[in-house]
């Protein structure tokens, strides 16, 4: 069994400071962060070192719990020896550290203690191991090193002390690259400045990449990534899916009192705030593989087609008859199908219902919305004949 262990322990207490274990980082703490790490690395059960049972630590039990990981918090060192044997594996990141987790990944492929060079780490408060290395904070130890303790004072510093013995027992020292220190990509207890300057640059890497051949989720997909790094973690974080939501019931509402190309361009509106919501909720759930999505989101999602339809049926003029419906079915039918079928780059421009109502909606006020629809569904049909867009 692999375990991971964590420490919310404050070496350096400042008064009016939180402790660098409970930082904020990307609506999450810092030793939230941690456990996502230890998630990522296959880890089945994790044990905290606290002093206190906190709010924050019962924050972080039911945050383990939700992702099915066996959790206990410990508040003496000789307690850890009755739950690690000699066959685990012992993943151990130390207190304050932010790592990058893809690095560890990688670097951990096989058991061994992670060091930055000594020159540039020593400065930084990272605990040195010799002339040329400093540890890292981070380390993949055998379980049997945990038995070793019991020689040592229980006012140990678990985590160091821990390194210290796999050292002296052959412990493999790997060496990571100083450009993750130089470029912030490797925190220990890391002011306020230096975690937004991360968790800048960590949120934007969460977004999709869609390029502007499909404009409306290109601009949702960059606008959620940015409202993203102001209200993740707070309780403004469902804001745009309530106002996909209510986008959504006003033009169902305008659509049905006469008004159908104010609607249509109202649920252009709902798609791009449920896009929105849609990258607030995916890096708000980074972590928490068992977050059920938010339900208001999945309705708006499901009822955006349908209600194009209905709009563009109420804009059509009743002399029309049965071709009212036909066109717009045959137009949503053939993005649903583009978007299915399509060739990989082009799937988003099909998907893409913000620019489907900028470009209908005009034709709305206008009075012709079914001309609109009827030349857009015949550019898609034709589309599905040239090789770029077919999926071979």
């Amino acid at each position: 069994m692999r375990i991971a262990l964590l420490s919310t322990l404050d070496r350096d207490p400042r008064p009016g400071s939180p402790r660098p274990a409970f930082a904020n980082f990307a609506g999450a703490m810092v030793v939230e962060r941690q456990l996502d790490l230890a998630l990522l690395m296959g880890c089945e059960r994790v044990v905290c070192l606290v002093d206190a049972v906190e709010r924050e630590i019962v924050e972080l039990q039911h945050r383990a719990e939700c992702a099915e990981l066996k959790f206990r918090a410990i508040r003496q060192p000789s307690r850890l020896a009755g739950m690690v044997t000699a066959d685990d594996e012992l993943l151990v990141i130390d207190t304050g550290i932010l790592p990058d987790d893809e690095t560890v990944k990688t670097a951990l492929s096989k058991k061994g203690i992670l060091a930055f060079p000594a020159d540039i780490a020593v400065p930084l408060g990272y605990e040195r191991i010799d002339l040329g290395f400093a540890w890292a904070g981070t380390m993949l130890i055998p379980g049997y090193l945990v038995e070793k303790l019991s020689d040592l004072p229980d006012d140990i510093d678990l985590p160091s002390a821990l390194m210290r013995l796999a050292l002296q027992t052959g412990g493999q020292v790997i060496p990571l690259d100083r450009n993750l220190l130089t470029e912030g990509s490797w925190h220990l207890n890391a002011d306020r400045a230096a975690l937004d300057l991360r968790e800048k640059r960590w949120i934007d890497s969460q977004r999709r990449r869609i390029a502007f051949r499909a404009p409306g989720l290109a601009v949702a997909e960059r606008a959620g990534a940015r409202l993203t790094r102001d209200i993740v973690g707070r309780s403004a974080e469902p804001i745009p899916v309530i106002a996909a939501g209510t986008c959504m019931l006003a033009a169902t509402v305008l659509g049905i009192v006469g008004y159908p190309a104010i609607a249509i361009g109202l649920t252009s509106a709902a798609a791009l705030f449920a896009h929105m919501g849609g990258v607030v909720e995916r890096i708000a759930t980074r972590g928490r593989p068992k977050s059920k999505p938010n339900l208001l989101r999945k309705t708006v999602d499901y009822l955006i087609d349908p209600l194009f339809i209905m709009l563009l049926v109420l804009s059509a003029p009743e002399e029309l008859g049965f071709l009212r419906g036909f066109v717009p079915l045959v137009l949503i039918g053939l993005l649903r199908l583009g978007e299915r079928h399509a060739s990989e780059p082009w799937r988003a421009t099909y998907a893409d219902r913000i620019l489907l109502g900028i470009l209908i909606a005009p034709a709305a006020f206008a009075g012709f919305s079914t001309e609109m629809a009827a030349a857009i569904a015949l550019l898609v049909l034709a589309t599905r004949f040239f090789r770029p867009f077919r999926d071979d």
